[in-house]
This record gives structure tokens, sequence and C-alpha cells, in this order.
């Protein structure tokens, strides 16, 4: 019974956190991720930031850059993370050109690190 609420208490958790809208959960061995954008509309060519929060043991640091696979190369930009806890946001995040990007958010604590990757195409 006890792992049962252990359980329960680590998916309640990693719900979508009250009152967001858009973004996506991003799902790693060690943490889950639920992130959005602000705006709420990812545009090429426009600054943008993320608000993430996450789930699972202490952070010490989370890095977020984006990654165009088919071009093989990164953003222009490197976003200042801000980390308050389990809870954060990056600034100056940009998707420079059209086409397939990747969120990554690196995220390093005492229990490990790990890549939480998802896809996105801005408009």
């Amino acid at each position: 019974m006890l792992a049962f609420v252990l359980l329960s208490d680590r998916a309640a958790a990693c719900a979508r956190p009250e009152g967001w809208t858009g973004g996506a959960r991003l799902a790693g061995a060690l943490w889950t991720a639920w992130w959005r954008p602000e705006p709420p509309d990812i545009a090429v060519g426009a600054h943008f930031s993320i608000r993430f929060r996450l789930c699972g043991p202490p952070v010490d640091r989370v890095r977020v850059r984006g990654w165009m696979p088919d071009h093989r190369h990164g953003m222009n930009y490197r976003p200042a993370v801000t980390l308050n806890g389990l809870s954060g946001t990056a600034e100056g995040l940009m998707f420079h050109m059209p086409g397939r990007w990747q969120l990554i958010l690196d995220v390093r604590g005492a229990a490990g690190q790990e890549k939480l990757v998802g896809e996105t195409v801005p408009e």
C-alpha cells in the first residue's frame, strides 16, 4: 500500500500544472518536465521564452537549447535560464529558420543528468 501512495503522489506531481495551456510534456527516466512557450505561438525569427516545471529529484542546473536535426545545427542565441527549485524560465530563445526544431532541456542534479527532448515547428 505504501508503494501505491508514493506512485500516486509522484503521478499527481507530474500532472499538467494548473492553469497551463499549450506546451508539452517531456518525460525521462529521472525527470519529467512540462513546458510552455510565451508567447503561446512560436514564430520563426522572433524571440520567445519558455516556462517549465520539473517533477523528480532536486536539480542543480537546467540548460535549455534548440536543435534543428534536419540541418544539424542549433540556435544562434543562448537563452538565460532562471531556476527556482523545480520551476524555471528560459528567456531569449529564437528559432531563426522554418522547419522542425527540437527543444532540449539538459537537467543535472545529485541523482544524475538527463536530456529531455521535444519537437516543435514554429509558424
